[in-house]
């Protein structure tokens, strides 16, 4: 629709005609709110007061017309009255009524005429009693010939009903209005009436226009019907005004005193005479002129209202402007707030004022201390650290940067130093946070104190990490000031009364030497450092290789990830034969990875990096899965023989890992007790409580549990007895020696009692002759594993050396067994 988009357009431009006028700003809008309020107001009472005024200008219109009315009424009747008594005095008249009686004419016209002139009457007559004229005061003699025209106004039957008063009214003679008193003569009977009358013409209209203060118009209706005007106070174009509307029947004068308004007159009509030929009279008043104190009124009140127009306009924009100023202020001050400008003289806000603006203003010079002390302990909470009160890694990296920038520029080389503490989770784990907050502490507190002198910068990065900058040093200065500091470590730390023994390593990177840039250099003292740990060097510089075996290790990871996904890992199995019988009890299930590039590489190659890194549980996972399925194919095959799989640290803290081994026995329909979990001893010492948790598990699920390595761990002996074991493997560095070491003979001796002692059965590996096999069997050892008896082999080979054992090795086994 074309309407639309042009409706968009017109609204687009009305809003930049509104930006451009400013329409939008607040002081704008409180103008206009306030000025349109004010206007509704004013208006309101406008119009309330021109209704007032009008209902007013009415009200006294038809007052006037009223009192008007009443006037002209009276007016009438006084003259009526005065007509009356003069009628009365000739009627009383001895010689009149003689006159009368006797029709003397003379006499008749002459007692008339006296009375006329005497009261400036307009038409006196004598009426007989059938209401015909025989005497007129306007022609000389009597018309006795019974042909004198009827009287208008009292009919016959009117007069003589009112035989014995005297009777008024209006009447029409010769097209003329008069107002006409009748007074019986009586001789004694009533033998004839006096009629005297005063003419309704336009003077007498004027006289009454003065004396009510109205308009007066006398109406009459002619044979024909028409309302005629007979006599009026009216200017002519009024008059003719009023004759149209009596024309056009726009005024009704069938109904005595009905008001109505003709051509800005308001009118009432009064029915002077009967119905036979009515003379009514038009009252009006001029609405204009009624209206003209009004009209004054309403001037003045208009002029006020423009006046407070005018005020309400100016006191708006002052109120605005007192509103909007020290919002101005306000802005200007959130503006300066907002770039950091925090200075008491940055804006200028009054804080005198009482009312709610000094309210707001106080609160913005609260808000800015508030915020500007809040940026600078935020500031120095983004570059200290809140333990140790060292520089923290973002202070310690701009320091780092400068540097990097002033010598780039030909300043002095530096070297930057990363220690990490050793042991220090071990401390957390077993004494508690609080011992390692405290141990942390002492650290940054040691370091500062042995650097203050030089002037090197010390910083904690996080964790037990912390970072020396040695400012204009080169490797030698700064393996020097590495040596210093882990001499200053050295030193027992007492915590709670309790003495902590911790050391540390250090990693040094030099610029340029090792690097060019912030991230490159912390990397490469990063790897420095981690080589000094595993060397147990205590300090140690940046070197090439060791960046390119990290790397290697990296991508030898990423490649792990691969083998696992797509078939590159698989299992050798090593058996396990039992001593007493000579039967190939289980095997032991031991991953390999054919590298596609490298080879075949060794366990020890990447088994360490993988639990290193968290990846152990993927590879354990897959090993147990692809040995119980192993285990499951050879006992369908008819070749009963148990299953042995590692599990590491991280699988014993892996709370999944019994459903997940209980889902894959059900899978497979391998019944649990032909399965063994080996567990060394490090791991067990990693986690103690979830390592038993995750034992109890497997054990309740029937799954046999054994301690690899045992002999080569801290303090398993004190959780021995506490975990569901069933075997102990003795390691392999006290098999092999035992044959010409008498200590190794000690510990295997021993280790086998004590297993024999608790109900455990024990497991000797790394057996590689037969005289060790040999001295295992006397000492009472239940199983045997080593080269000797077989080297890890695939499983296709595994099936055909279980044979030739069984068919052999067995029989010869059992034959010593029975010599000895």
């Amino acid at each position: 629709m074309p309407f639309f988009p042009a409706f968009l357009r017109f609204r687009s431009r009305m809003v930049r005609l509104g930006v451009s006028l400013g329409w939008y700003r607040l002081r704008t809008k409180i103008t206009l709110v306030f000025v349109a309020l004010i206007l509704v107001v004013l208006a309101v009472m406008q119009m309330t007061a021109s209704r007032a005024l009008n209902d007013a200008s009415t009200a006294q219109v038809n007052e006037q017309l009223a009192v008007g009315q009443r006037v002209f009424c009276r007016a009438l009747q006084t003259k009526a009255d005065e007509l009356t008594q003069v009628a009365q005095v000739v009627t009383a008249d001895f010689g009149f009524r003689e006159a009368v009686a006797l029709h003397d004419p003379v006499t008749m016209h002459s007692a008339l005429e006296n009375v006329r002139e005497r009261v400036h009457a307009d038409v006196a007559l004598l009426i007989d009693l059938n209401g015909a004229v025989i005497a007129d005061s306007r022609i000389s003699g009597v018309r006795g010939d019974g042909a004198a025209p009827a009287l208008p106004g009292p009919s016959r039957g009117r007069l003589r009903a009112k035989a014995g008063t005297s009777v008024s009214s209006i009447g029409m003679l010769d097209g003329r209005a008069y107002e006409l008193v009748s007074v019986p003569v009586k001789a004694p009977l009533v033998i004839g009436w006096v009629t005297m009358g005063f003419s309704l013409d336009d003077a007498f209209a004027r006289d009454m226009h003065e004396l009510s203060g109205l308009e007066v118009s006398l109406v009459h209706r002619a044979a024909s019907g028409q309302w005629e005007m007979v006599a009026s106070s009216l200017r002519a174009a009024d008059r003719t005004e009023l004759q149209a509307a009596l024309a056009s029947h726009t005024v009704s004068v069938t109904e005595e005193a009905r008001m109505s308004r003709v051509s800005g007159y308001a009118l009432k009509v009064v029915n002077l005479s009967g119905t036979d030929a009515p003379v009514v009279a038009v009252l009006q008043r001029s609405v204009t002129e009624a209206a003209g104190p009004f009209r004054q009124l309403r001037s003045t009140l208009l002029w006020l209202t423009l006046g407070g127009i005018v005020i309400s306009i100016l006191g708006a924009a002052l109120i605005a402007r007192s509103v909007t100023r020290p919002l101005a202020s306000f802005v200007d001050l959130a503006r300066r707030i907002g770039k950091g400008d925090y200075g008491d003289d940055t804006v200028a806000i009054d804080l005198r004022r009482r009312d709610e603006t000094g309210d707001l203003a106080r609160a913005f010079d609260s808000m800015r201390n508030a915020i500007a002390q809040r940026e600078e302990r935020i500031t120095e909470l983004a570059y200290v650290d809140t333990l140790t009160g060292l520089p923290n890694r973002a202070a310690f990296s701009e320091r780092m940067q400068s540097d990097i920038e002033e010598a780039y520029r030909g300043g002095a080389p530096f070297a930057v130093i990363l220690m990490d503490m050793d042991r220090f989770k071990d401390v957390n784990d077993t004494l508690g946070h609080h011992v390692g907050d405290h141990l942390l502490w002492e650290a940054g507190h040691r370091l500062s104190t042995e650097l203050k002198d030089a002037g090197y910068m010390v910083a904690r990065l996080g964790g037990d990490e912390f970072a020396i900058l040695v400012r204009g040093g080169d490797q030698a200065a700064a393996h020097q000031c590495a040596t210093r500091l882990a001499g200053a470590l050295d030193v027992p730390i007492v915590v709670d009364g309790q003495t902590v023994d911790v050391g540390a390593s250090f990693g040094i990177a030099v610029y340029p030497e090792h690097g060019s840039d912030m991230h490159t250099l912390l990397r490469r003292a990063d790897l420095a450092m981690y080589a000094a740990k595993r060397s147990n060097l205590g300090v140690a510089i940046y070197e090439p290789d060791t960046e390119s075996r990290d790397r290697d290790r990296l991508s030898l990871m990423s490649d792990l990830r691969h083998a696992i996904e797509h078939g590159g890992l698989y299992l050798y199995y090593q058996p396990q034969v039992d001593l007493a019988d000579g039967r190939a009890v289980r095997v032991e299930a031991l991953v390999r990875w054919r590298h596609p590039k490298r080879g075949i590489v060794a366990p020890a190659e990447f088994i360490p990096f993988a639990e290193q890194t968290g990846f152990i549980r993927v590879i354990s996972r897959w090993v147990a899965a692809e040995a119980i399925a192993t285990c499951a194919a050879w006992h369908a095959r008819g070749v009963e023989v148990g299953m042995s799989i590692n599990l590491s640290a991280r699988d014993l803290v892996d709370t999944d890992l019994p459903d997940y081994l209980k889902r894959v026995l059900r899978e497979h329909a391998l019944p649990p007790h032909w399965l063994c979990v080996e567990i060394t001893e490090s791991a067990l010492m990693d986690d103690p409580e979830q390592a038993l948790i995750t034992m109890e598990r497997l054990h309740r699920m029937g799954i046999r549990i054994a301690i690899d390595d045992f002999g080569t761990g801290y303090s398993s002996l004190s959780y021995l007895k506490r975990m569901p074991v069933e075997e102990i493997k003795i390691d392999r560095s006290f098999v092999k020696g035992m044959a010409h070491e008498q200590n190794d003979a000690l510990i295997v001796r021993s280790t086998i009692a004590l297993g024999h002692s608790m109900g455990i059965r024990i497991v000797a590996e790394g057996i590689e002759d037969a005289v060790t096999l040999e001295k295992l069997r006397a000492l009472g050892c239940d199983f045997a594993q080593g080269y000797f008896l077989s080297k890890p082999l695939p499983e296709a080979e595994l099936e055909d050396w279980a044979r030739a054992w069984q068919a052999e090795q067995g029989e010869a086994c059992v034959r010593v067994c029975r010599d000895v």
